[in-house]
């Protein structure tokens, strides 16, 4: 399974992430969202999903709250739009975890694009579609889901 994962588009769809999302199964917007159409653009090239950031009036995105909690192809899913940061994430995100036990856990917030295996779970931040403010370049990610294992790849757009 496949699955598009994009955050901090902030208003702002940039052209290729539609693109590259082309054939995806699925695709989580982790906040920072900007523009309820930004969400119909990615429905219309596969099923989306996220969470709302900071930034979302909760009531334009409804039913979007501020985690998710999903399986694919029965690999456990958290998405949430700031947990903190991987290496020392809020202690709300800490006791979520330990309930929920999900194999990855997807971010945005930070417009640092990240992917790191932390104790045998993957934290990704796909980055931000519409640029980091000139700090980082725009980019996307896709999550690749195989049996139980779950792979992450930042892709620059």
């Amino acid at each position: 399974m496949w699955i598009g994962v994009i955050a901090d588009t902030e208003g702002e769809l940039h052209p290729r992430a539609l693109e590259v999302f082309e054939g995806m199964d699925f695709i989580l917007h982790c906040g920072g969202i900007g523009d309820p159409s930004i969400l119909l653009e990615l429905s219309n090239v596969a099923p989306t999903s996220g969470v709302v950031g900071a930034g979302d009036t909760a009531a334009e995105y409804e039913p979007l709250k501020s985690i998710l909690f999903q399986k694919f192809s029965d690999v456990p899913i958290f998405v949430t739009h700031d947990i903190g940061s991987p290496r020392k994430p809020y202690q709300t995100v800490l006791d979520v975890l330990k309930d929920m036990e999900p194999k990855a856990l997807l971010f945005g917030k930070t417009r640092q694009p990240f992917s790191a295996a932390i104790e045998k779970r993957l934290w990704f931040n796909p980055g931000s579609a519409s640029g980091g403010n000139g700090e980082y370049p725009a980019t996307v990610g896709i999550l690749e889901i195989d049996g139980q294992a779950v792979r992450g790849e930042i892709i620059e757009l």
